[in-house]
């Protein structure tokens, strides 16, 4: 029996050994699966550094990421991306030891935490601290507090018992003043805790809020939809990698805002240029610096082209086989689908340093198709879809002041500011707030794309320039040869109510005919400028302070008597 045992030993002995091998090879290869699944995912934080953002929508990102790769074939997943890019845009500089093999875009509801930032981590452990000794406070003051009830039951054990036959009332005395002196120092130190432990709940509060202000993607965007790049690399050794790249994204616009600051005393004139930006790309921009291009890239840069256009004849339709119901919408008038135009709240744009605007920092670079302006300066435009005031440049020039007015149409007097020379200033469409002597007047639009050479603004209008405009004769002739003439008279009065002498430009009109049946003929005009073929008539007098001055004039319409003529007034 000793001898078959002994004889199964070595058996037992090998089996065990092969054991002992194939644990050993699955924890090797388990070990290695484990080692090479975390060295071949890489996650890295891309800093945005510049955006370039275009007037007819969409901007142009550029970032950098710096990340430790190894050799051999990585997944480098890149986080702090706009959530939506175009694709066909997107363009990736590596480093000369990494080869990218392909690359894509995606979406993802939460960042993984690689590691905590400082700030966050000191914040943290200066929370843990105080809570430590909040915790420290409570149990000192729970035993002060079992000290006290002890102290007390012993008073009352003395002084209640019935056997004090050995114990003097000068004994007494003595042992009530050290209890309560006793007492009265433990309640002093438990009230100095109390304080002590309000103090320290303030100060999480504040840490708490603080925590909650830490500008770190990685916890403040947690349950944030974030846009990651994903790029598949080939490595050729181990060290630091630094990859720039850019793409072209929708969510960003800017357009152009006006400020018209005018004083009366000196008729001075300056133009504040002020850029309106917003984005939605789901990135924070914190301290970019900021390009504001007038290029549209969304506008097709296709060449037009003419076709030939082939005359025919027109053939009346013999039968109509259109149903009614079909008929009803072929006819109908088109339908403007509902426009929903949102309130945008103008804020400040918040700028690490302060100035009146970025004219001093900024850069005017002028191609051949666009002009950029590119700013030199850190700014923080939140990803909230709401519209931050830029101001970009200030300029004072000098204008020519005139009083225009249509009195047909509107008895006022819009006090107009003439540009000359104004194609230098790069304007583009938009409205403008009119300030007169600190004041707010109201709303302009500027509208730069006209072929003149003085651009006319509005100021608002001039209670002080009072005109009149009313019908003085009005008369039907009739003539023989089967006509008639209506004869109409009209006179403007002007009144300068202004301390000082100004410019007027007056517009009035007379009707024009289409037919050889109708004949309009002026006859009367006061020395004013008139446009025939459109019936337009312009007097443009100065007029000095408190006068008043008279226009007058006159046209007939000779028409046949037996048609009835349509208004003309």
């Amino acid at each position: 029996m000793q001898l078959s045992i002994f004889l199964h030993q070595p058996r037992k002995f090998i089996i065990m050994k092969k054991v002992n091998k194939i644990f050993s090879a699955v924890f090797l290869f388990s070990f290695h699966f484990t080692y090479a699944e975390k060295r071949d995912t890489v996650y890295a934080q891309s800093t945005l550094t510049t955006s370039t953002v275009y007037y007819g929508g969409g901007a142009q990102l550029n970032h950098t990421c710096k990340t430790f790769l190894l050799k051999g074939i990585q997944e480098i997943v890149i986080n702090n991306v706009s959530l939506i890019i175009d694709a066909n845009t997107l363009r990736i500089a590596c480093p000369e030891n990494v080869t990218l093999l392909a690359y894509s875009h995606r979406t993802t509801n939460g960042l993984p935490v690689v590691h905590q930032s400082d700030n966050y981590t000191k914040i943290s452990d200066s929370i843990k601290y105080f809570q430590k000794q909040i915790l420290y406070f409570k149990n000192k003051v729970e035993l002060n507090n079992n000290i006290i009830a002890r102290l007390t039951s012993l008073i009352e054990n003395n002084f209640t018992t019935p056997d004090k036959r050995n114990i003097n009332s000068d004994d007494l005395i003595k042992l009530s003043n050290y209890y309560t002196d006793k007492i009265t120092a433990l309640k002093t130190i438990n009230y100095d805790l109390d304080e002590k432990e309000g103090l320290c709940n303030n100060i999480i509060l504040e840490l708490n809020k603080r925590l909650d202000d830490v500008d770190d993607d990685k916890y403040s965007n947690l349950n944030k939809a974030q846009g990651q790049l994903v790029l598949q690399v080939l490595v050729k050794e181990n060290g630091m990698s630094a990859f720039d790249f850019n793409y072209f994204t929708r969510n960003a616009a800017w357009i152009p805002a006006y400020e018209i600051r005018v004083k009366s005393i000196d008729n001075s004139f300056r133009l504040l240029y002020k850029a309106q930006v917003n984005q939605s790309t789901g990135l924070n921009w914190n301290n970019i610096k900021l390009n504001l291009s007038t290029n549209n890239p969304n506008l097709s840069n296709v060449i037009p082209a003419l076709y030939p256009i082939y005359v025919q004849l027109y053939l009346p339709v013999l039968y109509n086989v259109t149903s009614n119901r079909n008929e009803k919408y072929l006819n109908a008038a088109p339908v403007m689908k509902d426009l929903t135009i949102a309130n945008e709240e103008v804020l400040q744009t918040k700028l690490n340093i302060q100035t009146d605007d970025v004219s001093e920092n900024l850069t005017l670079s002028e191609s051949e198709l666009n002009i950029n302006y590119e700013i030199d300066l850190p700014f923080e435009i939140p990803s909230d879809s709401k519209s931050y005031s830029i101001n970009i440049k200030e300029e004072s020039m000098k204008v020519i002041y005139e009083h225009f007015a249509i009195p047909k149409i509107d008895n006022d007097a819009y006090l107009l500011a003439k540009l000359t020379r104004w194609d230098s200033l790069n304007l583009l469409p938009g409205e403008a707030n009119i300030i007169m002597d600190n004041i707010y007047i109201g709303k302009s639009f500027l509208n730069p794309s006209i072929a003149q050479d003085t651009l006319e603004i509005s100021l608002g209008r001039d209670k002080r320039i009072s005109i009149e405009r009313k019908v003085v004769k009005e008369c039907t002739i009739e003539k023989k040869r089967d006509y008639k003439v209506d004869v109409f008279t009209y006179e403007i009065i002007i009144k300068n109510n202004k301390k000082n002498s100004v410019e007027t430009n007056l517009k009035d009109q007379f009707p024009v005919s289409k037919t050889n049946e109708i004949e309009v003929a002026l006859l009367d005009n006061k020395d004013a400028i008139v446009d025939i073929e459109n019936g337009i008539i312009k007097w443009k007098e100065k007029i000095e302070s408190g006068e008043s001055h008279k226009f007058r004039f006159s046209y007939q319409v000779k028409y046949p008597k037996t048609k009835v003529l349509q208004e003309v007034k």
